[in-house]
């Protein structure tokens, strides 16, 4: 959710584990990079916040389940893209916080992800089977903006014409009959002219299932 104080934008960070009942803060977040966009720089964040709750995951289809199970390649193998966002095998809020919180580093990330995916038909097929979940969760006022999967992490972008569209798509996603996510994080940003955007990046892969905060 994105909040404003004294004129300035602030950012907070959701974070969710499947299967999570604890709560934990995370240290502060740094300011933001110069690089962004005025329209989307982000001047102070908030402290990154870990949810309590768990996602709203179903078992997969049949179907989808033999895909991903198909899909994944040996445990513990990670692709460039990914690796930049996990630290001993868990999404890293530091490291996703940087990403995201930055317009270069995110399209550097997005496009670290599409590159590995272009080269490795497992990844494609994740891409293609978790693409299908994600665009499945919008309204007619959301967007997929940018979506790519690695073996174990995808990560993208939706923006939205409402306020709360983006919340609305993340409560909607892993609802119903979808493949399984294990960890979750999003950030929420204004970019005026009543255009928000949300980043985004979930686990497919129960070996990479946690968060880690250093």
């Amino acid at each position: 959710m994105l909040t404003q104080s004294a004129g300035r934008k602030q950012l907070v960070v959701v974070l969710a584990v499947a299967g999570c009942s604890s709560k934990e803060e995370a240290p502060a977040a740094a300011a933001q990079d110069a690089t962004m966009a005025p329209a989307d720089r982000v001047e102070a964040a908030t402290r990154i916040r870990a949810a309590a709750t768990s996602l709203h995951t179903a078992p997969a289809s049949p179907g989808s389940a033999v895909i991903a199970a198909a899909a994944k390649p040996a445990e513990g193998t990670f692709l460039t893209g990914e690796r930049s966002l996990l630290s001993e095998g868990a999404m890293s809020v530091e490291r996703f916080h940087a990403v995201v919180g930055s317009n270069r580093a995110f399209a550097q990330a997005v496009s670290q992800f599409e590159q590995d995916a272009a080269r490795q038909p497992e990844a494609q097929d994740l891409t293609g089977l978790y693409r299908s979940a994600v665009t499945a969760a919008l309204d007619g006022n959301t967007d997929v903006v940018s979506f790519a999967c690695g073996y174990s992490l995808c990560l993208g972008e939706i923006r939205s014409r409402s306020e709360d569209g983006f919340s609305a798509w993340a409560r909607s996603f892993g609802k119903g009959n979808t493949p399984p996510v294990y960890a979750f994080a999003t950030a929420e940003y204004t970019l005026g002219r009543n255009l928000h955007s949300g980043r985004f990046v979930f686990s497919t892969d129960p070996a990479a299932n946690g968060i880690t905060t250093q």
